[in-house]
């Protein structure tokens, strides 16, 4: 029987069968890491927290160290954003972020913890430790001798010395830009790789009780330290195993042109050898 009337049906959902949070099928142990971290970064104690005088402090430091030809000065969330920034390898990214809100327990940090008192010294130099004077000025084996090889490749991609960087230049040194691509990329893997080992270096002395490196160690750690970033680069380049993710070809190319040992003899699509190193020392 035909009915002249249209059947009212229902098409809204009932909210009570609407589920918070995502599908356990779906989620992944990196969706759940970054879902809790949104939640706990959302929180108004955690911001607080991160919004200390020590952490504006090494911004207005890294503003200024990044400022422009014209005293222009990059926003704070720019300065953030370069510390995830993918010229950096992840740990170096960590340890920026941890730098520019004085995270790390230097100096008067351990004066406060019974037995550890002497850590807040540094033994060498008589005064209070500080990250800028762990990174940049220190006289125990370590910090000199790195920056004096990041100098040297330096001066091999641009014929020019590379200063010493400020504690301020270090943080800010994933939003520095040089002259062209490949060299601006080369000076944030040089500069943020160096105050790492140096950091790490540090660490091994004081936390771990290590003697202090050699120069033989400095050396080929840091050497090796280049190595792993430049095979990282070649691996990345492929397009079949890392599709849009693939580093282009020509951006590695003009990262590591002029640094690379015995480079008239490499072929053109070097980035396939497995034997291609840094040419310095």
């Amino acid at each position: 029987i035909r009915s002249n009337e249209c059947d009212l049906i229902e098409l809204r959902e009932d909210t009570a069968l609407l589920l918070p949070g995502a599908k356990l099928q779906s989620m992944t142990q990196s969706k759940a890491y970054k879902m809790i971290r949104q939640v706990k970064m959302n929180k108004r104690a955690y911001k607080e927290k991160l919004n200390r005088k020590a952490t504006k402090r090494n911004m207005e430091l890294t503003k200024q160290a990044a400022a422009d030809e014209k005293g222009g000065l990059p926003e704070t969330s720019r300065v953030w954003k370069s510390t995830k920034h993918k010229d950096v390898s992840r740990s170096a990214r960590f340890f920026l972020w941890m730098l520019i809100h004085d995270g790390y327990k230097v100096g008067r940090h351990w004066a406060k913890i019974e037995g550890h008192e002497h850590k807040a010294t540094c033994v060498r130099c008589g005064i209070t430790e500080s990250m800028e004077h762990i990174l940049t000025k220190c006289d125990v084996p370590g910090q000199e001798e790195v920056w004096e090889l990041a100098s040297e490749m330096w001066k091999l991609k641009t014929g020019e010395d590379l200063p010493k960087p400020t504690a301020g230049q270090i943080m800010a040194c994933a939003t520095t830009r040089k002259k062209d691509t490949g060299t601006t990329r080369l000076f944030r893997i040089l500069i943020s790789e160096s105050a790492y080992l140096i950091w790490r270096l540090r660490n091994e002395r004081v936390i771990q009780e290590n003697p202090p490196a050699s120069q033989d160690e400095i050396y080929n750690r840091w050497l090796r330290g280049m190595n792993i970033r430049l095979r990282l680069d070649c691996a990345l380049t492929n397009v079949g195993k890392y599709g849009k993710r693939a580093i282009k070809k020509d951006l590695v190319q003009k990262t590591w042109v002029k640094v690379l040992k015995n480079e008239v003899n490499l072929p053109r699509d070097w980035m396939r050898e497995t034997e291609v190193l840094v040419g310095i020392g």
